[in-house]
Order: structure tokens, then sequence, then C-alpha cells
């Protein structure tokens, strides 16, 4: 219990921190910069659903995230050409500044709240666990 209780409070305390940084930076939220990036780890094939599996959150949320990027000049939907029912979602060059910026200023901050712990190492221990909870069954896959 004592390592879910850390694990819990230290994910909530940097996701606070890292964000109130990267909003005072960029004006960027946090869940905007990890959607931003989603969209360009998927480019040029994008879709809603990439963004709902990757964020774990609902198809109507993760569409719904899309209007207010598209809204905010971040992004833009094109019509899928195999698919009539789905659009591909691309980043527009304010989205690719405002991507680009936001992990710049993420990094500083990650620098600063983290210093000299092994990032690989703790990146790998994650993934590993992500790993056995979404081979359970419960969890989304990495």
């Amino acid at each position: 219990m004592d390592f879910f209780d850390a694990l819990v409070r230290y994910e909530t305390d940097l996701w606070n921190t890292a964000e109130r940084e990267l909003q005072r930076e960029t004006g960027l939220g946090l869940g905007t910069l990890q959607a931003l990036r989603v969209i360009v780890r998927h480019s040029p094939a994008a879709r809603v659903n990439e963004l709902s599996r990757d964020l774990g959150i609902t198809i109507g949320a993760a569409s719904k995230f899309v209007d207010r990027l598209e809204r905010d000049g971040l992004a833009a939907r094109e019509p899928h050409p195999d698919d009539r029912r789905s659009s591909l979602i691309t980043l527009t060059q304010t989205g690719e500044r405002a991507r680009s910026e936001g992990e710049g200023a993420l990094a500083r901050s990650l620098e600063r709240l983290v210093g000299d712990v092994d990032l690989a190492a703790a990146t790998a221990v994650l993934g590993a666990l992500q790993a056995r909870l979404a081979s359970s069954g419960e969890g989304a896959a990495a």
C-alpha cells in the first residue's frame, strides 16, 4: 500500500507542478501538450481513436478534445481518404510551434524537478508495470 500511495501522490504532485510551470511559460495545459504529442506520434494518420487510446479517454471525450484543438487553431481535421466515417488530424503550424515550445518547457521543468534520477531506468520500470497491468486486461495498452 505504501508503494501505491507514494506513486499516486508523486504523479499528482508532479502533474500539478509541471502543468503550472508549462502554463506559465507557454500558456499550454499539460493535457493539450499530451494530445499534440499523440497527433505527431501517429502522423500522418492520427485519428480520434488514437487520442482516445493513447490518452486513456473515451472516444467522445477525444472527439471533443479535437474540437477544442481545432477551435484554438492547434489542429485541423481532414477527411480520411479510405474511410468516410473517419477523419485524419494534423497539427497546424501554430500547433506544431506550441508542441515544440511545450516540449522544451516541460523538459526544463522535468530536469529541475527530477534532476539526476535515471529517467531511462524509471521509465523502463513504469513501462514494465504498465505492460503487466495491460496484460491482466485491467489497463490500457502501453
